[in-house]
């Protein structure tokens, strides 16, 4: 049984916002969990008005969490559309899903954005910073970031249309 989705664009996009922090928030023992959660968290209040019920949905994203941290609001936008239409009787679908996709979106993230993007990055940019251009270092933040903050933002948005499905 579904209930009424509260979530909106704009509470996606502070949650892939707050993503920004992606690895600043890494241990050993969850990994990327922390700030899947601070990430998560105003959703998540929005959502579970009930104390007793976002403490368990609190706990549910504070378990083991990795991927690659530019893929990952992907797969936190589809974790929120599958909560959000299942409310909390959908936790156990939910971490299963971001265990699922956790190897496979990041040996593709890895690819993309340490394999190709960075290094057309850093040869654009090296071949004009060794002429002393300045441009080159600048280019080399555009060719990189604007990537990785489209795929962010894109993937919150399109993870969540995916998840509620």
């Amino acid at each position: 049984m579904s209930k009424e989705k509260v979530l909106t664009k704009k509470d996606l996009r502070k949650a892939a916002w707050r993503w920004l922090i992606g690895i600043s928030t890494f241990n050993y023992e969850t990994q990327l969990a922390p700030s899947t959660l601070f990430s998560v968290y105003p959703c998540l209040r929005k959502m579970y008005p009930d104390d007793e019920d976002l403490k368990k949905s609190c706990l549910n994203y504070m378990r083991y969490y990795n991927t690659m941290p530019w893929i990952s609001p992907f797969v936190i936008g589809a974790a929120l559309g599958i909560e959000d239409e299942g409310g909390i009787s959908s936790l156990d679908a939910v971490n299963d899903f971001k265990v699922g996709l956790m190897g496979p979106l990041a040996g593709i993230g890895d690819s993309v954005f340490f394999g190709t993007i960075r290094i057309l990055a850093i040869g654009v940019g090296t071949s004009l910073a060794a002429q002393g251009n300045i441009l080159g270092t600048i280019l080399f933040l555009l060719i990189f970031n604007i990537p990785a903050y489209a795929v962010r933002y894109i993937g919150a948005m399109k993870g969540y249309e995916l998840g509620d499905r």
